[in-house]
């Protein structure tokens, strides 16, 4: 069959089968999931604890859809993700002013997903952007006893972003007038 086509008309073929994979592989979907690791026990009421590791990155931004999904295993606690800046804010907060709307709480911390109010039962989810995300936990009532652990669990569904979409269409398109016009 490829024998009556040019080079032209080869990669034709190349391109629209890129331009399918692609497609195919962005409509289906692939899942991460995983744990966040190293994240304290709060154990001291109206502060802000954070994991010593980041949450994974989504370094294709621009080219892959991320959408991160968190729960955890407790009511009595919060979660929420801040970035990397944030993070060393409220790190270099004394902790005297550990005190509503001073230092890094539950209410005064500039979260970029999830809150104070989240439900662990619910979890909640958020459309990952590039950069360095930290998970962020919080005693809702009162301190934990120390030693509490606390799983909190993640999982990253990544899929066509608008830029990824219009590359799978445009490989099929440009694959398709090759072939026309590869034709020998």
């Amino acid at each position: 069959m490829l024998e009556s086509f040019n080079s032209r008309g080869k990669t034709g073929f190349f391109f629209a089968g890129i331009g399918v994979i692609l497609l195919l592989v962005g409509m289906i979907g692939y899942t991460i999931t995983g744990e966040v690791e190293d994240v304290p026990t709060p154990n001291a009421s109206n502060k802000a604890f954070f994991s010593d590791e980041p949450l994974p990155e989504n370094f294709l931004s621009g080219f892959v859809r991320a959408e991160l999904t968190i729960t955890w295993d407790r009511d009595d606690v919060w979660i929420g993700l801040v970035d990397e800046d944030e993070k060393k804010r409220c790190e270099d907060v004394p902790s005297n002013f550990f005190t509503p709307g001073l230092g890094c709480d539950g209410t005064s911390t500039n979260f970029v997903a999830g809150d104070s109010g989240a439900i662990a039962s619910e979890g909640f989810t958020w459309e990952m952007e590039s950069g360095t995300y930290f998970a962020a936990l919080g005693a809702k009532d009162g301190a934990l006893p120390a030693g509490t652990e606390v799983v909190v669990s993640y999982e990253v569904h990544l899929g066509h972003s608008l830029l990824s979409l219009l590359i799978s269409v445009g490989g099929i398109l440009s694959g398709g007038v090759l072939i026309y016009y590869g034709r020998e």
